[in-house]
This record gives C-alpha cells, sequence and structure tokens, in this order.
C-alpha cells in the first residue's frame, strides 16, 4: 500500500509543467485580474469591438492603474474661459506642460511651480503680461512661437529666473522683449518672423563685458525688418559665438 501512495506522489510530480521564475508585477496583475492566470485566457470573439475605454495614446495601462507622462492637451477646441484658475495646481510635481494649436488668448493662470517646461505654441496669445508667469521659478523653457504676440510686459522675465529658452518666433513683436539684458541664465532666443524694426546695444546684454550672464549660444532675429547692418557690434557681446546670431533675409 505504501508503495502504491509514493508511485502516485511521484507520477503528480513529473506530470507538473517545469517552474518559471516571474516578476512581482505578474503577481500583482494575477491577483487584480480575479484568479486569471498568465497562462489562462478569456475567449474572444474577433468581430466584437473591445469593451471599455482604449488606453490614452503615449500611456501604459494595466488594469487599474494608468501611467501618463506630463498633462499634453494641443490640439483641442480650448478656450481661455475653459481652463479654470489653478487647474494644474495640485499636480506637485508636474515638470512639462503642452497647450498647443487651440483657441486660448491667455497664459493659464495658477500653474504649479514645479514646471520646468510650458509649450503654449500655435495659439491666439496676443499679451504676455509679468502676472501670467508669476511663480514659475523653475521654468527652463517657454514656447509661445506661433501666436499674436504684440507685446511683453516689462519684468515678466524676472518672474523666470532660471528661464534658458525664450522661443516667440512668429509672433507680431515690434521691438526685442525687455529683462534680456538682465536675465541671469537665458541662452537661446527665437525672434524671427516678427516686426522687429530695430534692436538697441543693450537690449541683449547688460553695459560692460565683465558680467556674470550666460553666454547667448543662439539668437534668431531673421526675418524682421530690422536693418542688419545697422545693428551696433557691441550688442552682441555676450554670444558666445558670432556664428549663434541669425539676422537677415527679411522677406
Amino acid at each position: 500500500m505504501k508503495a502504491t501512495i509514493i508511485f502516485l506522489l511521484l507520477a503528480q510530480v513529473s506530470w507538473a509543467g517545469p517552474f518559471q521564475q516571474r516578476g512581482l508585477f505578474d503577481f500583482m496583475l494575477e491577483d487584480e485580474a480575479s484568479g486569471i492566470g498568465p497562462e489562462e485566457h478569456a475567449p474572444v470573439d474577433s468581430d466584437l469591438e473591445p469593451l471599455g475605454p482604449v488606453c490614452p495614446f503615449r500611456c501604459q495601462c494595466h488594469l487599474r492603474v494608468v501611467q501618463c507622462s506630463d498633462l499634453e492637451l494641443g490640439t483641442n477646441p480650448l478656450k481661455s474661459s475653459g481652463i479654470e484658475n489653478g487647474a494644474f495646481q495640485g499636480m506637485k510635481k508636474l515638470s512639462y506642460i503642452r497647450i498647443a494649436d487651440t483657441n486660448i488668448t491667455t497664459i493659464p493662470q495658477g500653474l504649479p511651480p514645479s514646471l520646468t517646461e510650458l509649450h503654449l505654441e500655435g495659439n491666439k496669445i496676443s499679451k504676455v503680461d509679468a502676472a501670467s508667469l508669476k511663480g514659475l521659478n523653475n521654468l527652463a523653457k517657454l514656447g509661445l512661437s506661433f501666436n499674436s504676440i504684440s507685446a511683453i510686459d516689462n519684468g515678466t522675465l524676472a518672474n523666470t529666473p532660471h528661464l534658458r529658452e525664450l522661443h516667440l518666433d512668429n509672433n507680431k513683436l515690434i521691438r526685442v522683449p525687455g529683462g534680456l539684458a538682465e536675465h541671469k541664465y537665458i541662452q537661446v532666443v527665437y525672434l524671427h518672423n516678427n516686426n522687429i524694426s530695430a534692436v538697441g546695444s543693450n537690449d541683449f546684454c547688460p553695459p560692460g563685458y565683465n558680467t556674470k550672464k550666460a553666454s547667448y549660444s543662439g539668437v534668431s532675429l531673421f526675418s524682421n525688418p530690422v536693418q542688419y547692418w545697422e545693428i551696433q557690434p557691441s550688442t552682441f557681446r555676450c554670444v558666445y559665438v558670432r556664428s549663434a546670431i541669425q539676422l537677415g533675409n527679411y522677406k
């Protein structure tokens, strides 16, 4: 009798499949899938539409978890009135926002101070005031290309003390934005395709040469009505190399 029992136990072990190492996340998924193991699949009718919502673009979906990077709202029929003041304020670790190709006319208010990049290209923004960027101390890149901006208030750039890149090309600016010369870190400024007709000797760089301002690595002013041969050579005294300056080619 003992021999028979031992034989049956050994037979069950020999019939079992080989052990497969699985990660912790596999066991978590199995727990949440109501007992359905990773090797088991419910029958699927290929002619039926998938049940439930599909995973959002550029997101990763795992049953009850949807992981998306950064808050991407471009190409929606948004208006400024449709974005409540402080709508993003609770997202304390948000670093990137893109609201491009919409109908907004102003920069959304109450943006989280954790932002390092803000992209608002292709909208209908006509003016940038100082209050619109207040509190964005960590912002390093600001994209405002392809809007209708004709003016930037004095003191606006002082609210973004760590800004490195400013894209204001393809707007309606008539002068170089104020505050660039005093800004310590900004290195790239796109101002091409505007209505700028004059550039002052202190528009980009502070007076003198011995300053702690970061050198510019890119300044674009082409496709503006400015007579580039009338610009004083000392205007770009804080530019890293002369090849970083793009002038001329006005339509």
